[in-house]
C-alpha cells in the first residue's frame, strides 16, 4: 500500500481485514499489526488484525 504509514510505528504495518460485527458491520479495510496500532484498532472497532476476518484465508 503505497504511501500509508502507521502513525504509531512509522512503518507500513497494515493488513487487509473484514470486521463482520464491528460498529460499522461489514466494514473492510486495513488494520495495524504493531502493538500500539492493534490497541487503537481494538478501542475503535472491537477487533484487531488477529480477530477480524482474513478474506485471503479461504475460511
Amino acid at each position: 500500500m503505497a504511501g500509508a504509514y502507521c502513525k504509531f510505528c512509522g512503518r507500513r504495518c497494515f493488513v487487509y481485514r473484514v470486521i463482520p460485527d464491528g460498529p460499522q458491520k461489514g466494514w473492510a479495510g486495513h488494520l495495524a499489526t504493531c502493538s500500539e496500532g492493534m490497541a487503537h484498532d481494538r478501542e475503535q472497532t472491537g477487533h484487531d488484525h488477529t480477530t477480524a476476518t482474513n478474506p485471503q484465508s479461504g475460511a
